[in-house]
């Protein structure tokens, strides 16, 4: 089966799909049976696209046997949420239209269209496909079959949990660890010069 050729992506596309898959992988880290997928093909009634990032979370079938290509409804369910990432007119006219149409009649739930133009605040669409609910721009977008919440912020895209959590990526948490070291180890060194101070002055 032919697969259409993709346009490669820009480091600034590509740096921010990266960045919300991992949030995503976070996100469905307790559910065994969930998959986040990347640039692969979904094909049903005869279409297909390829989301910058899709989530099954249950039914979908073993990484190593599909190919490029994940026909709906045969080799498995339609993704529960579909995020599309914008970063230009162009890519968001698209996300806006026909893939918003091609994943209702695919019977995606969630999707969200994150409009992310380079040096510009990151903007949100979001809309319950299966509801027929038609995309509205917001700050802050409700996923409901991941239990999250998502908020732009400036140039960054955060995610939260039911209880008002941030959902941050091993990456992220690593870099929050490396912070709060920092700070103890500055802390540290400011009791201790305090120390040696009171000692100059009790000799």
């Amino acid at each position: 089966e032919e697969v259409p050729e993709k346009m490669p992506e820009s480091p600034w596309h590509s740096e921010l799909v990266d960045a919300v898959k991992s949030q995503l992988q976070a996100v469905i880290s307790d559910k065994p049976e969930a998959k986040v997928f990347r640039d692969i093909y979904f094909q049903h009634a005869g279409k297909r696209y390829a989301p910058d990032l899709a989530v099954v979370l249950s039914g979908a079938p073993p990484a190593e046997k599909l190919g490029a290509i994940y026909h709906v409804p045969e080799d498995g369910p339609a993704p529960d949420a579909v995020i599309e990432i914008a970063v230009s007119p162009k890519s968001l006219g698209e996300a806006l239209s026909e893939k918003a149409e091609f994943y209702a009649a695919m019977g995606v739930k969630d999707y969200l269209v994150v409009e992310a133009f380079p040096n510009k605040p990151v903007k949100l669409w979001a809309c319950r496909l299966d509801k027929s609910e038609s995309l509205s721009r917001t700050n802050e977008a409700r996923l409901e079959t991941l239990r999250v919440v998502v908020r732009a912020e400036g140039q960054k895209i955060r995610v939260f949990d039911e209880s008002g959590q941030e959902i941050l990526s091993p990456l992220d948490r690593i870099v929050l660890l490396e912070a709060e070291l920092e700070k103890e180890r500055q802390k540290r060194q400011e009791l201790e010069r305090r120390l040696a101070e009171l000692e100059q002055r009790l000799k």
